[in-house]
Formats: C-alpha cells, sequence, structure tokens
C-alpha cells in the first residue's frame, strides 16, 4: 500500500468512524460535513487530473451513504458494503499508476514540525507506510468491523431487549455494546500488532467477567457471547494481516 493511499484512506475511516460514534440517522448536514472534511483532504496531494475522479467518488459515495440511511433496510450490511466499495475506489485513484503525490510543502512542513519540538522522533516515524498502515488497521477494526458485528446482530436478531418478553430494542444497551466493542476491538488489535497475546485473553476473561454475571436471560446471554466472540476474532483477524502486511 501506498503513503499517499493510506493517509487519504486514514482520513475517510476516521469520519466514518466520527459518523458511527454520533447519533445517525438520516442528517444531511452531518453527510455534508463529512464529504468536505474528505473533499479539504485531497488538497494535500498535487494537482492532478485524477484528483477529479477521486473528488467525484468522495461525493457520489457519500451521497449514496445518506441515501442508504434513509432506506432504513440492512443498514449496517449497505454500510459496509459501500465502505469497501470506497476504499476499492480509493485504491486504483490512489494507485501508482495514477501518480498522484502529496505536495512537497507537505512533507517539509511536517519535518519542520517535528524539529521544532521535543518530539522529533514521534513526528518523522509517524508519516510513514508503516505507521498509516498500523493506523489503517485500528480504524478498520474499530469502525468497519463495528457495521459488520451488528450485521450479524440485525441477520440473527440479536439486539438487546428492553425486557426479557418484549421486542423492543434496549437502545441504551446497544449504545453501550457499540462503545465497549470499540474499545475491544481496539485494545485487541494493538495486543496482537503488538504480539502480546496473552493480553487479548485478559481483555475477553474481563468482559466475560463483567457482563455474564449480571445476565439473567438467554437471549442477552447470546446477544454477549456472539458479540464477543465475533469482535474479538475480527479484531485478530485484522492484527494478524496488518502484521503480515508490514512484515511482507
Amino acid at each position: 500500500m501506498s503513503l499517499v493511499f493510506l493517509v487519504f484512506t486514514n482520513l475517510v475511516l476516521i469520519t466514518r468512524l466520527w459518523y458511527q460514534v454520533g447519533s445517525g440517522g438520516v442528517n444531511w448536514r452531518l453527510w455534508g460535513i463529512k464529504t468536505g472534511i474528505e473533499l479539504a483532504g485531497l488538497a494535500l496531494f498535487e494537482w492532478h487530473s485524477w484528483l477529479l475522479a477521486a473528488a467525484a467518488t468522495v461525493v457520489l459515495m457519500n451521497l449514496a451513504g445518506v441515501l442508504w440511511e434513509a432506506l432504513s433496510w440492512r443498514r449496517n450490511a449497505g454500510h459496509l458494503a459501500l465502505g469497501l466499495i470506497y476504499l476499492l475506489a480509493l485504491s486504483v485513484w490512489f494507485s501508482p499508476a495514477f501518480g498522484l503525490r502529496f505536495w512537497p510543502v507537505i512533507e517539509s512542513a511536517f519535518r519542520g514540525l517535528g524539529e521544532l519540538t521535543a518530539f522529533e522522533a514521534i513526528f518523522q516515524s509517524s508519516f510513514t507506510t508503516t505507521a498509516m498502515l498500523a493506523l489503517f488497521g485500528l480504524l478498520v477494526a474499530m469502525s468497519e468491523m463495528n457495521l459488520a458485528v451488528r450485521a450479524v446482530f440485525d441477520v440473527l436478531n440479536l439486539k438487546p431487549r428492553a425486557a426479557a418478553d418484549s421486542d423492543e430494542v434496549d437502545v441504551v444497551a446497544y449504545d453501550r455494546g457499540r462503545v465497549i466493542g470499540f474499545l475491544e476491538r481496539g485494545l485487541i488489535y494493538a495486543f496482537v500488532l503488538g504480539g502480546h497475546y496473552e493480553a487479548v485473553g485478559f481483555v475477553l476473561v474481563a468482559k466475560a467477567f463483567a457482563h455474564i454475571r449480571h445476565i439473567d436471560d438467554r437471549a442477552s446471554l447470546e446477544y454477549v457471547l456472539i458479540g464477543t466472540l465475533l469482535s474479538s476474532g475480527l479484531a485478530i483477524a485484522v492484527g494478524e494481516l496488518v502484521n503480515h502486511l508490514i512484515v511482507g
């Protein structure tokens, strides 16, 4: 993966994560801000006619996202599929064949900022393909895998219920589970990336101890168990893939 692709893709993944943390729903203002941030990110690169294709992709994919939100059918699976299409399209426009490059002033300014602080080593090491690939994996594990887990919940109808005999979704518990999932996958990904597999077990045991002893009905138990196993499994898979790409 090239550095130009990773930098811009990470920006897109950050805006997608920001949207998921938000309240959701059909919010044209939120999607407009998201689109504007991503279009502004294209200013990092030297002018090239293929930037117009990248800009068109940004606008079309964000428009497709808000329209899918309005459709409100298989919401999570749809956003996951659109995200995959988005990344595949960007991988074409930012491939070496099209020659997109940063403005020279961007790279020199970044190096200059590092020289003005005591954290020069951090500045220098963070603007590299390895660092951006590690960040890419973290964002995929936290954001995109959240959509994958929730898509499975939708298919299996495993959303937590307000009561054992009710069909009403416990929105508070569901939102709390989303945040816990973000943190869980982020930690597990970081541990796998660092080779600390024993710490992965600690995270899973801590979560099981905190949840399962308070669960009284089978449906809630299945929600927690399936969510935990699926979430951790996806985070481990992403971590292993990034490790392979870094070493390779």
